[in-house]
């Protein structure tokens, strides 16, 4: 009977990263399902949450989160450099500057933009199958995809996991910064962001702040 109560699938169309946080919290809240994880931990959950984020480089940080403006901006220069300076186990910057130790992904991105303004080949993935098979971290982000349309250069991603209390706005923030990077190294303005999280979720320990919050 559970599974006919399900529900799965929602389009939220945000104008800002703020707003898109505020609706996603909202709708996982009051729509989500509970269920315990592989890992014991509860969460509640809402399954292939899509958010379209109209313009994502006004009102980035919404008030309500503990990250500030320095940590985001630190997290979004590992995002497109790569580095590692805290000697993560991976970093997503790793996986897409450093895929597998073999490619730049970023920089094949660029360049397939550049010499083909309306590919669909433009994309660039974080999960190393020969790695993540074999390892308990393995990246909740997948998925990459960039696209000129519009005059613009858009960015799609997927999450296969996706801790909106706590990770969501600062994604959304270090992808801001990404797709800023790839529109001007391509010499185009950035778009829209579109998430697409097949897990959105909230952990039990963010329960009682973000029944706060709302």
């Amino acid at each position: 009977m559970e599974n006919m109560t399900l529900q799965i699938g929602r389009i939220i169309r945000a104008n800002t990263i703020s707003d898109a946080w505020y609706r996603g919290i909202n709708m996982i809240w009051n729509q989500g399902h509970e269920v315990t994880d592989e890992r014991g931990s509860k969460i509640k959950e809402y399954l292939n949450l899509m958010i379209v984020v109209k313009d994502p480089y006004t009102d980035r940080i919404p008030a309500d989160i503990s990250w500030n403006e320095e940590r985001l901006e630190e997290y979004a220069k590992q995002l497109i450099t790569g580095e590692n300076v805290q000697d993560f186990e991976y970093t997503y910057g790793q996986r897409l500057r450093n895929w597998d130790e073999k490619i730049d992904q970023i920089a094949y991105v660029i360049d397939k933009l550049k010499h083909n303004p309306t590919t669909r080949r433009a994309t660039a993935v974080t999960w190393v199958p020969t790695v993540d098979t074999v390892v308990d971290e393995v990246p909740c982000m997948i998925i990459d995809d960039f696209k000129i349309r519009g005059g613009m250069v858009n960015l799609t991603t997927l999450f296969r996991s996706h801790d909106f209390a706590g990770a969501y706005p600062a994604n959304l923030y270090g992808l801001s910064r990404l797709l800023e990077y790839v529109a001007a190294e391509v010499g185009v303005k950035p778009g829209m962001i579109t998430t697409i999280s097949a897990s959105a979720h909230i952990y039990e320990h963010d329960w009682d702040m973000i029944e706060e919050i709302l």
